[in-house]
């Protein structure tokens, strides 16, 4: 069992924790129109941007879980959480991810995610996983299909239509 987040090093990526130091680069990834498409919140604000990485910074839940910067030869490329739901009941362990377009495409998402995934699932032991994607975010949902996400219905999250969906041990990935 893992007491504390850390760093997961994938092929191509590393996903480190997000840190103080980390902020001015997610902010100027998110002043891109379309990260926030599927956000319920114009992150392209600078101002909103700084908001949304502070509440991620003040973080405090279980140690071992949190926010991640992806980092592609050094250089952050987008961001990934795996934490309690703030939509789920109960604090379901939700994942989420957010890649700058300009790197779409090339498999770096489904990588972030996989890795998270099989952190949160093999070395956390968490019972299940769970996604909220935008009914509309297409890449996202084959994400979501290619580790093995099974869809379990829809709902109002983050201000718009979502699929819920949940991966379970020895399921994908």
């Amino acid at each position: 069992m893992v007491d504390a987040q850390r760093s997961i090093t994938t092929r191509r990526l590393v996903l480190e924790p997000l840190s103080e130091g980390h902020t001015d680069a997610v902010v100027r990834l998110f002043s891109a129109p379309e990260m926030s498409t599927y956000l319920g919140a114009d992150l392209s604000d600078r101002e909103r941007a700084r908001t949304m990485v502070r509440a991620r910074l003040a973080y405090a839940g279980p140690p071992e879980l949190g926010h991640w910067v992806l980092l592609l030869d050094g250089a952050p490329v987008g961001l990934a959480h795996l934490r309690p739901s703030h939509e789920l009941p109960g604090g379901l362990p939700e994942i989420g991810w957010y890649l700058d377009a300009r790197y779409g495409g090339r498999g770096l998402a489904t990588e972030a995610a996989r890795a998270l995934l099989r952190y949160g699932l093999d070395e956390v032991r968490l019972s299940s996983v769970w996604a909220l994607v935008h009914v509309d975010n297409a890449p996202s949902l084959r994400v979501a299909a290619r580790l093995g996400f099974l869809p379990v219905g829809e709902g109002e999250h983050y201000g718009g239509p979502h699929r819920v969906h949940v991966a379970l041990p020895g399921r994908g990935r």
